[in-house]
Formats: structure tokens, sequence, C-alpha cells
């Protein structure tokens, strides 16, 4: 921190620094204050693709009608960027204080300005198979492992692979929307003094890319960190789809979510372990638990037989 006051602009060295949780980001978060201003600032000195990536989405994302963190001041030659402070009601800190739907409304209602607000010039990373692929070998890489305490036999591996490629082309993909990636309620925050939507502080967009218009919705409604009640999925399964105008069917829509999301909490199971083992931090295991429950939930959901077959015989 000595370090970083340092390197802050002039006007920010005489304010006070605190560390911010930075989870298995290899940046560096910190809230600088004084007086009654605040301000937050992003260390991105070990990380200098997340800082360029995150400018970049940001002046996308800034064009649009919904909350993100204003940047005051960036440092190219530290990669430091100084932003609003959005506070500290973080989605999944307050979930006890505050109707679970009306906090999902406001986020659903962000993700429909999102998709209808963002121009189709953007240039992102689009998803494809390979990424696909490379994502769901972790559950096959770190979780058989670390379950059966042996490496999965070529069989299953194969069989593994093949019925989701098999799966993954009959689907009628659409990867050209605007997707966030980790739009799951520690990235959201409370602004109790804005209105409607606005309400939704979007945080931690460097990962975005061009993919299905379901994603973020299933990365908010099938969070694996937080088992909040489910209760409210159709319900907004629903009302995103209808006020999309989507081109496919509802069944179609569901069909999607639910295959892109169990896919996503597939490597997930896997990407716990891994975090686990390469941070040595042990806590990230506590996440499994939850991850399961939305996986068997998304497999359940899906009219697949093949990866029903899979995972109630190997994984469930």
């Amino acid at each position: 921190m000595d370090n970083l006051i340092d390197i802050l602009p002039v006007k920010y060295r005489k304010y006070n620094v605190t560390k911010i949780e930075s989870g298995a980001s290899r940046r560096f978060f910190y809230r600088l204050f004084y007086n009654n201003h605040s301000v937050i600032c992003i260390d991105s000195s070990k990380e200098q693709e997340n800082y360029k990536k995150f400018l970049k989405v940001y002046k996308y994302l800034s064009k649009i009608n919904i909350s993100t963190p204003e940047i005051y001041e960036t440092n190219n030659n530290y990669n430091i960027i100084i932003l609003e402070d959005f506070g500290k009601q973080r989605f999944d800190k307050i979930l006890s204080k505050y109707p679970l739907k009306k906090l999902l409304h406001y986020a659903v209602d962000t993700l429909l300005v999102i998709n209808k607000e963002m121009t189709n010039n953007i240039n992102l990373q689009k998803y494809n198979f390979q990424i696909f692929k490379s994502e769901i070998s972790e559950l096959i890489e770190y979780y058989y492992p670390y379950v059966f305490k042996k490496k999965a036999e070529k069989n299953i591996v194969d069989e593994f692979f093949h019925m989701w490629k098999e799966s993954y082309k009959s689907m009628d993909f659409d990867f050209s929307n605007f997707v966030h990636k980790d739009f799951n309620i520690n990235n959201l925050m409370y602004l109790s003094n804005r209105k409607n939507h606005l309400k939704c502080g979007v945080l931690d967009f460097q990962n975005a890319f061009l993919g299905e218009n379901c994603w973020d919705l299933f990365s908010l409604l099938e969070d694996s960190r937080v088992m909040f009640n489910n209760k409210f999925n159709n319900y907004f399964l629903k009302y995103y789809y209808k006020n999309l105008n989507q081109k496919c069917s509802f069944n179609e829509f569901k069909e999607k979510y639910y295959f892109l999301s169990s896919s996503r909490q597939t490597r997930l199971l896997g990407r716990w372990i891994k975090l686990s083992i390469d941070l040595n931090q042990k806590w990230y295991l506590k996440f499994i638990p939850t991850t399961k429950k939305r996986l068997i939930f998304g497999i359940n959901n899906l009219n697949n037989k093949n990866l029903k077959s899979w995972y109630n015989k190997i994984i469930f």
C-alpha cells in the first residue's frame, strides 16, 4: 500500500487506504477515503491484459443506460484505475435485507437494457466450441480425480466429450450478443438512491465476450456461490424472453439456457478444485455443494437423455 500511495494522482495521496478482498483475481482493490468522499482503486499491475480489457469494455457499457462506476483517472504506466465507489451493499451481502424478487428484477431489467441498447459493432471475442470444450474439461481434469482419487478412464472421458459435442452441434446458437460473463450477485451493487433498474450497479466486466443472450441470465439466477431460492426462475425466464422478442420459441430458449448453464456448472465443479490447489485456498471447496445442486437442477431441466444418463451414472 505504501508503494500505491506513491503512484496515485497527487489529489488522492492524502486519502486513507484500505484493502478490499479480491478473491482469485491477481488484481488488487483498495478503497480510498477522505472526509466524506471515497473512491475505488484497481491495481492491475500484474494483469496488464485485464487492465486493457476493462477499459475497452467500459467504453461500450458507459454509453448505455445502466449503472457502471465512472472512471475518474487511469495510469497506463502502472495499470491503475481510479473509479466511482458504489458502496458496500453487494447483492450477495444484502439478500436477507431486501426482497429477493425485487433485487433480481433490477438486475434482469439491466440485462434487458444491455441487450437492447448495445451496438452490434462490438470488438470482443466470440464464444465457440473450442472455448466450450476447454471449459467443461475442468470437470474431468480436476473434479473427477478429486472425488474418485484417480484419473477418469478413457471410455468415460470419450463418452463425456462426445455427448457434449453432439448436444452442442444440435443447438441453434446465436453468439452475437454482448455477454458480461460474470453477471453474478457478487458483482452487482445495490444503489438505493437511484431509480428503477439503475439501482443495480454492475462491476467486474472485463471478461465480456460475444455469446448467447441467455448467458448472463443464468449467471444471475443459477449463481453457484449462493444457494438462494430459485422459485422466481421460471418467472424471470418468461419475463426476459418476452421482453427480448426472441426469434426462437420459449422452449428452445429455455433449452439453450439450461444447456449452457449446465456446462458452466460443470466447469465450476472443476474450477473450485483447481483454485483451491493453485491458490492453496481450501475455502473454494465450500462452493461445491451449491454448484452441484445447480448442476442437478440444470441437467434435469434439459431435454437430453444422454447428458442426464451420464451425469446420473458418474457424477450424481
